[in-house]
């Protein structure tokens, strides 16, 4: 049975030959007087609950944006109005209208697992739902890495 770390270095091979689309990894950071400013860090694959780096580090997903031109919070949700103002930060950082972000990773390490990766009897397992069983890493990026290697064929 391969490692942990050989099978994500399967998977980058897979997804790099395939030129699968990958989306950019942004970090929240604090500026000058304690303003909060979005920096980007480098592209990743999201694949579910975990992405991937082209040099094999995994992360736990943060949230997720596709990055549209700021509007006017009129009347809305707090969840709305802190969307809207990530999605100016984007801009202010250089993200284009239209890119996809994944904000706050978490770096994981595949010696010492923290959800979503937990260790089974079997190895190493994700869990990418609240309460769900946990699948097989292999299994779980394979599967992942076809669905998204499936859209730029698409």
């Amino acid at each position: 049975m391969p490692s942990a770390q050989e099978v994500v270095a399967t998977t980058v091979t897979r997804l790099r030959e395939a030129d699968a689309p990958t989306e950019s990894r942004v970090d929240t950071v604090r500026g000058a007087f304690g303003r909060r400013k979005l920096r980007r860090v480098g592209p990743v694959w999201r694949l579910g609950a975990l992405c991937l780096s082209a040099e094999g580090a995994v992360f736990a997903t943060g949230d997720v944006l596709v990055v549209t031109e700021p509007t006017h919070p009129n009347h809305r949700s707090a969840l709305a109005v802190e969307r809207n103002e990530l999605r100016s930060l984007a801009r202010r950082a250089g993200v284009k209208v239209g890119e996809t972000i994944v904000l706050d990773t978490r770096a994981l390490d595949l010696d010492a697992p923290e959800p979503p990766l937990v260790a089974t009897s079997d190895g190493l397992g994700v869990i990418w739902t609240p309460g769900g069983s946990p699948i097989p890493l292999a299994a779980y990026l394979a599967e992942r890495a076809d669905l998204l290697r499936s859209q730029t064929e698409s």
